[in-house]
């Protein structure tokens, strides 16, 4: 195993230099000036230009590549154009946000999609089969920020029981920071629970078909060991394959959401650089998307190992 997780941290390097090299590229040729968004329309030619020299606008473009590919090397993506402080530190105090969003949603996710998937497969073509299919459809197929704005007027306008929008984290107001959590987690979760309950129903339907699930009938193990014991664990692999793509997703920065919550996480930051063409913070959230996606997938990969001990790393 040891020689297969060293020839996947090689791999990152060429992904994130072509990640890298995409995210570059599109930023820098996307139509608008940033220098016009800084400045104003009423901006001098010569204020103009002055401000390129300063931010190396000036330079020619595959200069400016490789000027800035050997400093994200070192870990300096520059400074944001309109906020004016580096990126890294702008990044660093985004992160918590969506990691709490993705956290909650991940787990509402897990356990709505799990107990759904596992009684579908149970009562195979029952009525509680025929709910979790219409469940799972259901969260697949709504838009997030229709169900976000729905759930927003329900509990937050019409019963109050919840604020309409805004983020506050656990160190400043302790449990309190849950109330802001629960509706875009909520959100997030639905879409989850579907794409969860419909790969755990799938794959145990596939497992109770087994030859070792007969035999276990007939040594008279009782149904939940059965299920529970030997269908569940043997399904886990494409289930796990689900949920770490989804929650790569979440981490990678869920923007709609985030922009509707008015939650300051990575997906709001990104959302608002594209706005005021931030060139610095764009690349930087790209850069970090993908670098979540590779090392969630890697996580993945290896957790194969652990849950099926015959799987072999070459």
């Amino acid at each position: 195993m040891r020689n297969y997780i060293i020839k996947r941290i090689l791999l990152i390097i060429p992904v994130i230099i072509i990640v890298a090299l995409i995210a570059f590229f599109i930023t820098n040729l996307m139509p608008g000036d940033p220098v016009r968004v800084i400045l104003g329309d009423f901006a001098t030619e010569q204020q103009v230009i002055r401000l390129e020299q300063e931010l190396g606008l000036d330079q020619p473009l595959i200069i400016r590549f490789f000027n800035w590919l050997s400093s994200i090397v070192r870990g300096d993506f520059g400074n944001s154009i309109y906020l004016d402080a580096p990126v890294s530190e702008i990044l660093f105090n985004r992160i918590k946000p969506t990691f709490m969003i993705a956290i909650f949603s991940q787990l509402f996710g897990l356990i709505m999609g799990l107990t759904l998937g596992i009684i579908a497969a149970v009562n195979h073509k029952k009525i509680l089969d025929q709910f979790s299919i219409g469940f799972s459809l259901l969260g697949i197929s709504i838009p997030s920020f229709w169900l976000s704005l729905i759930l927003i007027y329900l509990f937050a306008v019409r019963l109050q029981w919840l604020p309409v929008s805004g983020y506050s984290s656990f160190s400043e107001v302790g449990l309190g920071a849950l109330r802001y959590l629960i509706l875009p987690s909520i959100t997030l979760a639905f879409m989850q629970a579907g794409l969860i309950a419909r790969m755990t129903r799938s794959a145990m339907l596939d497992t109770l078909k087994k030859d070792y699930i007969r035999t276990a009938r007939s040594k008279g193990l009782s149904a939940k060991a059965i299920v529970l014991k030997h269908a569940f664990r043997n399904s886990l692999l494409p289930i796990i394959t689900v949920i770490g793509h989804n929650f790569a997703v979440l981490l990678g920065g869920t923007w709609i959401i985030e922009t509707i919550f008015v939650i300051p996480g990575t997906g709001f930051l990104a959302i608002n650089a594209i706005m005021r063409r931030d060139i610095p913070v764009i690349q930087a959230c790209i850069i970090f998307v993908a670098f979540i996606y590779i090392i969630l997938n890697l996580l993945v990969d290896l957790s194969y190992g652990l849950i099926n001990p015959k799987i072999k790393y070459n």
